[in-house]
């Protein structure tokens, strides 16, 4: 995704707005109990954002490095999980939530085990269990884990660690305790030196979103490509961060924000919502719980306004965008004067249309506003059709309302159309829409009618063609070739009919069945019955085109119910009419009749285009 893009997206519109929100909170406290951690500024506060697709939205210090601390905990225990294998490491830990604060000297009665891997005590022992296994020492295959999630090499903060090691006799203590519990099995010094290291790895804001969205993605990474852990392993990890990974508030946590998650005491914080996205939050300040204040705030705001709750199932939508077409490949019924068709084709690649499709959630609104995004500053006309999209999610509502507002701002119109099969997300954008003091949605019926509106705005902004003149005869596109002699004698033959504007008139008396017309001012549609008793358009007939010639010339009843859009008007030649031309003038027949065989074949070809779609 380039820059612009980027910059223009409603995701990072929001980011940008949560950062502004909450950047003056400055509420809690620094951690100082490991010393080095009390240098931070409390007003560093970056929020970084990466989809299970690779995109990567940020704002603030998100390039600043600080060390992992506890967010390194489900990293190691997802490492123990792989190597010791699950069954070694559910009998040196379990999986229950504590509801005690993250360094609590407490083990599991009876057994000794520490209750999960996201407290001091689980972690110190799932450490424990990582072996060097082609490395000097276990830290650096640790690291290296670590360098495969963020899509980096990371390295240990020396000061942090010396800080941590001079510091962290309580850490001590909890390893003792599970040495002398036969769950650590190597010597002290050694684990606790490890455990330190790897919580002393530097990292930045874009890198624990990325961490946090290679567990979104089942363990592969989305920036990178590759594949960091098994989907088994992945599922096991989110399991425990959901019910563990907030310490003593893990189940206020779930209930509020719902998403697993693990904060640790530098300042940072990610969340994860399965199949879609990864969220990291780092600011130093930490609540009485040791969880980052503005992560917790951010991650809140995030989950009400997007509907991240995991407890909303969601699942990763195939792409959401079916196809994109231009007006150069796709048009609508609307039949064109020869002048409309060269703006047409001059211009169409100014059109933008997306078919949408399937499930539409927050990673799938996502890549519809990129596609739709996209070279926005070099189209003029984009519609977004829901003709084959199953469901909506009503997070989707934020996005697509600033999708409206950040093409409008590149200069180009956005429609949807077809959208009215989903009328709970309609109706919710349109009362979002007016709440913010913005247009309601511009909607079409059908793809058809919002493509015919895309060729109109062109046809307009680029062509020089009159409104809806009524053409002479001589204009006509049945009369080309015709010499002024020819024109006349036809016209001799012709009367001047008018309907008005909602008219059903074929069949009647205004259009008897051995009668053609020659449009000439207005717009006529041909419709179709549909299923549920309405109409579905077929054609629509603009001035210069003919109307019923092949069922007059050939006796069949005409192919579709001809209605008049607006007021028409049209000279109407009968089958006696033609057959006295054809006595009188033999070749201004043949001519006639070579100019309705080249309409015909321009009306078939189109709807066999449209078949194709």
């Amino acid at each position: 995704m380039n820059e612009a893009t980027r910059t223009a997206s409603p995701v990072q519109a929001l980011l940008e707005r949560l950062h502004e929100r909450h950047a003056g909170d400055m509420s809690g406290e620094v951690a100082s109990y490991i010393p080095e951690l009390a240098t931070a500024d409390p007003a560093w506060f970056g929020i970084s954002m990466v989809t299970a697709d690779g995109a990567v939205y940020e704002v603030g210090d998100t390039q600043r490095e600080f060390t992992i601390q506890s967010i390194s905990k489900p990293l190691t225990f997802a490492l123990a999980l792989e190597t010791a294998g699950e069954e070694t490491v559910r009998q040196h830990v379990d999986v229950e939530p504590s509801g005690e604060a993250f360094n609590s000297i407490t083990l599991q009665p009876g057994t000794g085990r520490p209750l999960n891997p996201m407290v001091n005590a689980g972690a110190i022992a799932t450490t424990s269990l990582i072996t060097p296994l082609g490395f000097d020492k276990p830290i650096d295959r640790i690291l290296n884990e670590y360098s495969a999630f963020a899509g980096r090499d990371l390295s240990v903060d020396e000061e942090v660690f010396g800080s941590e090691n001079e510091t962290g006799h309580r850490n001590r203590a909890i390893a003792y305790l599970l040495r002398n519990a036969d769950v650590v099995d190597h010597e002290v010094e050694d684990v606790v030196e490890t455990y330190f290291r790897q919580c002393s790895t530097l990292v930045t804001c874009r890198d624990l979103a990325v961490i946090a969205a290679t567990l979104a993605s089942t363990g592969f990474n989305p920036v990178t490509r590759e594949r960091v852990l098994r989907e088994d392993t992945v599922r096991n990890v989110l399991s425990v961060m959901a019910s563990c990974g907030m310490y003593d508030s893990a189940g206020d946590w779930l209930y509020t924000v719902g998403l697993p998650a693990k904060s640790g005491v530098a300042g940072g914080i990610i969340a994860v919502l399965p199949g879609q996205l990864g969220i990291a939050v780092y600011s130093p300040p930490l609540d009485v719980h040791g969880n980052s204040v503005r992560g917790i705030k951010v991650c809140e705001d995030l989950s009400d306004e997007l509907h991240l709750h995991v407890m909303s199932p969601a699942r990763r939508p195939p792409p959401p965008v079916r196809v994109e077409r231009t007006c150069l490949d796709s048009r609508s019924k609307r039949l064109r004067s020869p002048a409309e068709q060269q703006v047409l084709a001059e211009h169409g690649d100014r059109v933008k249309v997306l078919e949408l499709q399937g499930e539409l959630s927050f990673a799938a609104g996502e890549l519809v506003t990129s596609s739709a995004l996209e070279r926005a500053d070099h189209t003029d006309f984009a519609v977004l059709d829901f003709y084959a999209v199953r469901s909506i999610d009503l997070i989707d509502v934020p996005i697509f309302s600033h999708l409206i507002e950040s093409y409008e701002e590149a200069g180009g119109e956005i429609a949807f159309s077809d959208v009215d099969r989903h009328p709970l997300f309609a109706d919710d954008l349109n009362r979002h829409r007016e709440k913010e003091g913005l247009h309601p949605v511009r909607t079409f019926a059908d793809l058809d009618l919002a493509l015919e509106w895309c060729e109109q705005g062109l046809i307009e902004k680029y062509g020089d063609v009159e409104a809806d003149p009524e053409l002479s005869l001589a204009q006509h596109g049945a009369t080309l070739g015709m010499s002024v002699e020819e024109i006349e004698l036809l016209s001799s033959h012709l009367e001047h009919v008018e309907f008005e504007a909602g008219d059903m008139f074929y069949g009647t008396e205004l259009m008897p069945p051995e009668q053609m017309l020659l449009v000439t001012a207005g717009k006529i549609s041909l419709l179709a019955k549909s299923d549920d008793g309405g109409y579905r358009r077929l054609a629509t007939l603009s001035p210069g085109m003919t109307l019923g010639e092949v069922s007059m010339i050939a006796g069949t009843s005409l192919a579709g119910l001809p209605r008049a859009d607006t007021a028409v008007k049209a000279w109407a030649l009968t089958e006696g009419d033609l057959e006295v031309l054809r006595a009188k003038d033999p070749g201004l027949v043949v001519t006639l009749l070579e100019n309705l065989l080249r309409q015909v074949a321009q009306r078939v070809g189109h709807m066999r285009a449209d078949l194709l779609r």
